[in-house]
């Protein structure tokens, strides 16, 4: 997590964002047997603006959550509703 000096919003509320954090690699497809990790997609997403406040709760309780829908592509809180009506699904790091 590193501080942020320009004005970007925060990805769960919409104030500006002062805090920029690493999101975790994501694996997005596995081969056909799930139990074989040979073959899997790992996706890098983008990193995450936060204000102050969603930053502080990252580490105490908040869950941030991405939308893969094309017509999203957003961070979220995880659970919630992204725009296009998807859940955000949950980051694991």
């Amino acid at each position: 997590m590193t501080t942020h000096p320009e004005s970007l919003r925060c990805a769960l509320c919409g104030q500006p964002g002062t805090v920029m954090v690493d999101p975790p690699r994501r694996t997005i497809a596995r081969g056909a047997d799930p139990s074989d990790s040979s073959f899997s997609v790992i996706a890098v997403l983008p990193d995450v603006s936060l204000c102050e406040e969603h930053a502080d709760d990252l580490a105490r309780r908040l869950t941030i959550g991405w939308c893969d829908d094309e017509r999203c592509r957003l961070y979220g809180e995880s659970g919630e509703a992204s725009p296009c009506g998807e859940p955000f699904k949950k980051l694991k790091r």
